[in-house]
């Protein structure tokens, strides 16, 4: 039997996860079996169990394979390097937005299914939440380094915030009832030029630069006096 080249293998996985989409928004995700999935995909019923365990992790492949496609796109915009830092999020979040729209039923119930799930929302919301990090932090880095916003020790901690703001932008275009989601394009204006304006402060590193010295002089000004050995000497013979 020959061996699936890898690149088959991607092109298997992609179509089993824009099948089962086609066939959750057709039948109902209950009604669809992973069988009659595999069947429509033109493979055999047991090999679909060798890209996915489960219906649950279809619907997880597929925000992450729209997030893919979103970054490529993303990567190949030509004026990219000449975009601030903010233009180049909202382009992100745009491609993004323009990837899900054709599905936007199915996305409305799965996030549903998703936020309301404990076995899909605690074992596997990380391929959600983390879609887009690298390519954000990157994007941070090179606005450090081109001095567009302030230098940060937490710029990794930034980017999953803004990927969790990405999240919660999908919640709402979801909602989003006004022409051509005027409404989601202006939340993600106001939301990014806020964003953007605290950034370039550095007020968040001021801040955390802020906690550290009241955390480090009290904790030496504790240690000299003793407070800390007296703490643990009071608990070693309270028990």
């Amino acid at each position: 039997m020959a061996r699936v080249s890898k690149q088959k293998q991607q092109e298997i996985r992609r179509s089993i996860i824009l099948t089962a989409v086609e066939m959750f928004s057709s039948n109902g995700f209950e009604s669809t079996t992973m069988k009659q999935i595999a069947r429509e995909v033109g493979i055999g019923d047991a090999t679909i169990y060798k890209y996915f365990s489960s219906k649950d992790k279809l619907i997880l492949a597929y925000y992450g394979l729209r997030a893919d496609d979103a970054v490529q796109l993303f990567l190949q915009e030509p004026e990219l390097e000449s975009f601030s830092l903010q233009e180049k999020l909202q382009l992100l979040i745009d491609i993004y937005l323009e990837a899900v729209l054709p599905d936007r039923e199915f996305v409305a119930e799965s996030l549903e299914k998703i936020m309301q799930s404990p076995s899909i929302l605690f074992d596997d919301v990380a391929p959600v939440r983390k879609e887009f990090v690298g390519v954000i932090e990157d994007l941070l880095t090179e606005a450090e380094a081109a001095g567009e916003i302030s230098k940060s020790s937490f710029t990794g901690y930034t980017a999953k915030l803004t990927n969790d703001f990405i999240l919660a932008v999908l919640l709402y275009w979801i909602k989003d009832d006004s022409d051509e989601f005027s409404n989601t394009t202006q939340l993600v204006d106001m939301t990014l030029s806020l964003g953007i304006e605290i950034l370039k402060t550095g007020i968040v590193s001021k801040v955390t630069d802020l906690v550290s010295f009241f955390v480090k002089a009290h904790l030496f000004r504790f240690m000299g006096s003793g407070f800390l050995n007296k703490m643990i000497l009071s608990k070693t013979f309270s028990r």
